[in-house]
């Protein structure tokens, strides 16, 4: 399946300068928020929109066609629960 990517801030390192941290990305079926940002070896504090919407839930199945975007939590007002922490 394919899945769109938004990638902010340091996240955007991930990809090729050319691609201004947007890109496609090609996953296995099933694959989950936490396989996505275990594929760009994200492995800092994180937070996810899928499909315009924060999830809290780093398990959630994507499916072919969802936009996700990927940023840095800022100071202040943001949810420790709604953060990827690798490990």
């Amino acid at each position: 399946m394919q899945v769109q990517i938004a990638l902010y801030s340091l996240f955007r390192e991930k990809l090729p300068p050319e691609n201004r941290g947007r890109a496609t990305i090609e996953l296995p079926e099933g694959s989950t928020l936490a396989d996505l940002l275990a594929k760009l070896e994200i492995n800092i504090a994180a937070i996810c929109s899928l499909n315009g919407q924060i999830e809290h839930d780093f398990t959630k199945q994507l499916s072919d066609g969802d936009e996700v975007h990927i940023f840095r939590p800022v100071g202040g007002g943001w949810s420790e629960a709604a953060t990827w922490r690798m490990g």
